[in-house]
């Protein structure tokens, strides 16, 4: 089967030919494209399990079709939407209707969605999980992203009702909607620094349910990260993720504009302490955290305009997030094998060298010196906190399912 031949590059050490086809890589075959890699790592493409593309609903701070090529310039083939849009993806029709446009749309890599938890994301009423899970030929998880879930019993009912593989992706952190419900669940606490008692709360749910896979998005905070380990070793089916934001900043580095903090860097789990990033990255060395999700989540530039306490929360990072990575590497706080597991989803994806199936590449440049211009991204937003920073490291080609679909930094879609 043709496909693209990459000359010359490396994998894993070893330096030679690949043949990328629609079904696997290998170093022989027919091809109809030649990429010179010399100077160039092959890796696995970038999976990126959180993203927030806006479609249906607020398409005026992205749409599936900006999103896409935002992810494919930053070197992914796959991405996972949350379902907080308007209408809230919350049932089977729903779903179908976000596959069916990214079908319209012939996008060439993988765009995907959840389903929420709960109807209408408003932390009440589960939405059908045995019917929709069923009706999904290809598999869906289930994620209270947006708002927290702070009902005990409903969260119990709701592993009861997952089978393998289904995940339930819980977003533990408090919203201002959110504040009475968590206060009359959890007692009086600081906004937005309830994230260690709604994982405790998730996890206690989950061992009186007996059943059930978990999922705990945008970790940031030391004493989350001991709850997930101390989780961990009793065997509890548990994985985490963490945002490059909450890897490399904190919120002493945020700068101030028009007299008060820059809105671009407002996202939730808002930053931390430095001592609390640096717990991220141990946690994400050590493989407490288990992937890098970008939290990818674009506003209009006049919405992140507002002053702080009126702009929305939220950051993107689909285009940045290798080079973020990158300089945990060159820190010395992450090895370049444990990011390349992090940002493919799946730690055994990078540990076989050829002839694993659904060929998905991206090419590295890891000598590359790069400024990093918001005003030049694919995404339709801008509000980037990793604005004018330089970097060292950026994928320079994605392919997916045989074909290249981002060329020396040019999206081809």
């Amino acid at each position: 089967m043709p496909g693209v031949l990459i000359r010359e590059v490396e994998y894993r050490g070893t330096v030679g030919d690949l043949l990328v086809s629609t079904t696997l890589v290998n170093r022989l075959g027919d091809y109809d494209r030649v990429i010179d890699g010399k100077g160039l790592i092959a890796v696995p493409a970038f999976d990126d399990g959180h993203v927030h593309f806006r479609e249906p609903g607020f398409t005026e701070k992205e749409d599936l079709l900006s999103g896409a090529r935002a992810a494919a310039a930053g070197g992914y083939a796959r991405v996972v939407c949350e379902p907080n849009t308007r209408p809230v993806i919350d049932d089977i029709d729903a779903l179908r209707a976000h596959r069916r446009r990214v079908r319209e749309l012939g996008l060439p890599i993988a765009v995907e969605t959840k389903c929420a938890l709960t109807l209408g994301q408003q932390g009440d009423a589960l939405v059908n999980i045995p019917g929709i899970a069923a009706g999904v030929p290809f598999g869906v998880d289930f994620s209270s992203d947006g708002e927290p879930v702070a009902d005990y019993d409903l969260l119990v009912r709701a592993f009861r009702m997952c089978d393998a593989p289904v995940r339930i992706h819980l977003h533990c952190e408090g919203t201002p909607r959110a504040e009475a419900r968590l206060t009359a669940a959890l007692g009086p606490g600081p906004a937005l620094a309830r994230e260690p008692a709604l994982i405790a709360l998730a996890l206690a749910a989950r061992a009186e349910a007996g059943r059930g896979r978990l999922h705990i998005q945008h970790v940031s905070l030391a004493e989350s990260a001991r709850l997930i380990a101390e989780a961990k070793s009793k065997g509890f089916p548990l994985t985490a993720e963490v945002a490059p934001h909450h890897l490399l900043l904190c919120d002493e580095m945020i700068p101030t504009r028009d007299g008060g903090p820059d809105a671009n860097w407002k996202m939730n789990p808002p930053l931390r302490s430095a001592a609390d990033m640096f717990a991220m990255r141990r946690a994400l060395a050590e493989g407490v955290i288990d992937v890098i999700a970008t939290d990818h989540a674009p506003h209009t530039s006049a919405e992140k305009a507002k002053p702080w306490d009126e702009a929305p929360f939220g950051v993107i990072g689909l285009e940045t997030a290798f080079g973020a990575g990158m300089a945990l590497v060159f820190s010395g706080d992450l090895t370049f094998d444990r990011l390349i597991a992090a940002m493919t989803g799946e730690a055994a994806a990078y540990s076989h060298a050829f002839g694993y199936e659904a060929a998905q590449i991206t090419l590295i440049d890891p000598k590359m010196v790069w400024t990093v211009e918001p005003e030049k991204f694919y995404s339709k937003a801008r509000n980037c906190p990793f604005a004018g920073m330089t970097f060292t490291g950026r994928p320079v080609y994605t392919i997916a399912n045989g074909q290249v679909v981002m060329a020396d930094g040019e999206v081809l879609f």
